[in-house]
């Protein structure tokens, strides 16, 4: 590597990888791997996919599980557009509805998808500021 080479680091945003960029070449621009990013959602799709229809007992009854799936399909739609804002705002949604849930049963599904919830935000809040680099680490259409 040349002092004066242009280099992108491609990643899933990890602070390691982050370091390692830092200390080869602290000019480098480091971009977020949208492979990577969607992995994570169909996690979480997959895990909704299991949740109950509906939640609460009688006329209290709430859907959830096409709520919950509508609305990873919003966060993914604005996460690809660069909008982390909105995409943390929805996931806080997609939380409350689960916390909800999960308080109104038992259910493992439940539970096990919002822990995996939370750490998804939590791993969007650090990221956040990828994303808008995001677009440009993919072929342009």
């Amino acid at each position: 590597m040349q002092e004066n080479q242009q280099i992108v680091f491609l990643s899933d945003g990890g602070e390691d990888v982050r370091n390692l960029q830092l200390y080869l070449n602290p000019q480098a621009e480091h971009l977020l791997d949208w492979f990577l990013v969607t992995m994570r959602l169909t996690v979480l799709t997959q895990t909704a996919k299991g949740l109950p229809e509906m939640v609460g007992e009688g006329e209290d009854q709430q859907p959830l599980r096409s709520e919950v799936l509508e609305t990873l399909e919003s966060i993914k739609w604005y996460l690809w557009h660069g909008n982390a804002f909105q995409a943390l705002r929805h996931l806080q949604f997609v939380e409350m509805d689960l916390e909800s849930a999960a308080f109104e049963s038992h259910e493992e599904t439940t539970r096990r998808l919002l822990k995996v919830v939370e750490e998804f935000r939590t791993y969007n809040r650090t990221q956040w500021r990828l994303y808008s680099e995001l677009r440009r680490a993919l072929p342009q259409r």
